[in-house]
């Protein structure tokens, strides 16, 4: 593998220091991102805050109401499907301003729009 020269390496670095600041979620959800990096990050990589803070959040309403729980879990699935939503359109226009094709993006497309479907399912179906 190449060595990378130290302003591209000064680049990456500067990018990565942006994720997940204000600026980088308005590029995010605008689809001004990369394909790729709206499907992994908005899908996955907000998961890194969501689940430990959901975990943390159900067992402290679990030791006060346990009745508690399953509310609040149906309304973090709701919004994780908003959030999905909110996804699949950044994905849909940065597919067009990138101009992927491929199977992989349609692939992309499909599993976000199930992921979605599924998580609004399960904020409405498990009353």
């Amino acid at each position: 593998m190449p060595d990378i020269d130290p302003e591209e390496l000064a680049l990456i670095q500067s990018e990565r220091a942006r994720i997940f600041s204000p600026g980088w979620f308005a590029d995010l959800l605008s689809g001004r991102l990369g394909f790729g990096d709206t499907f992994w990050l908005g899908i996955f990589g907000i998961l890194l805050f969501v689940v430990p803070v959901g975990v943390l959040v159900s067992g402290l309403i679990y030791a006060r109401a346990q009745e508690g729980v399953m509310p609040f879990l149906r309304i973090v699935c709701g919004a994780m499907g908003l959030w999905r939503i909110c996804i699949l359109r950044a994905l849909l226009i940065a597919r067009r301003r990138t101009g992927a094709r491929g199977a992989w993006p349609v692939i992309g497309l499909i599993w976000t729009v199930i992921d979605a479907a599924s998580l609004l399912w399960y904020s409405v179906a498990s009353a």
